[in-house]
């Protein structure tokens, strides 16, 4: 889906299927779907069937929206991007649940596909600090490739090559909705880690 890099993300909501479907692709990668065997590629391994799958959003309180801040901050001074920006996708995308995992098999706070995990060197998807730092790393990829953080968005929720393809936000809804969330986020946060500096600076000041 990706030039270079296939990362595919669904907004964390409340999502049902009857069945999931995993199978094996020809790459060696994991695909999660809702296709049965006959509407998928023959030379997809079938390597198991999930039925019910469900996710349905908890409570976010205080303590699990702040959890990773520290890893958060981090990775934002790494990449150079703002902490902002970092935590409205995870809430976006996971909604802080470190062990999310998407219809399409898209994993951990950023909803990193398996794919994405191995190109951005991130052994362990469920890690929230590798998780983050493979988010992170990954919009620092495309802040390089795009002059707007609309476009950054776009990409990281339907892939560089579609907004290349349209020339812009791609005519898809959930991609426009999740420009849109990050954007009434960031406001949110960037309030947040401003008070948090400002805090540490009186402190230091003392």
């Amino acid at each position: 889906m990706r030039h270079l890099i296939l990362l595919t993300t669904l907004l964390c909501s409340m999502a049902s299927a009857d069945t999931i479907y995993q199978y094996r692709q020809p790459g060696g990668g994991v695909l999660f779907t809702d296709q049965a065997t006959d509407r998928v590629s023959r030379d997809h391994v079938l390597l198991s069937v999930r039925k019910g799958w469900e996710e349905k959003l908890g409570p976010l309180t205080a303590e699990k929206r702040d959890r990773y801040d520290g890893d958060i901050e981090y990775a934002a001074q790494r990449f150079a991007l703002e902490p902002a920006l970092i935590k409205a996708v995870i809430h976006a995308e996971s909604h802080f649940n470190p062990h999310a995992v998407s219809r399409v098999g898209a994993q951990g706070l950023m909803q990193l596909m398996p794919e994405t995990a191995a190109f951005l060197r991130v052994d362990d998807p469920f890690n929230a600090r590798q998780n983050i730092l493979g988010g992170s790393k990954f919009l620092h990829y495309l802040t390089g490739k795009f002059d707007s953080l609309d476009l950054v968005l776009a990409a990281y929720n339907a892939g560089e090559g579609n907004v290349r393809r349209h020339g812009g936000i791609p005519p898809f809804k959930e991609t426009q909705g999740y420009v849109k969330k990050i954007n009434s986020l960031l406001p949110r946060y960037r309030q947040q880690f401003a008070s948090h500096y400002a805090e540490e600076d009186a402190i230091a000041s003392r």
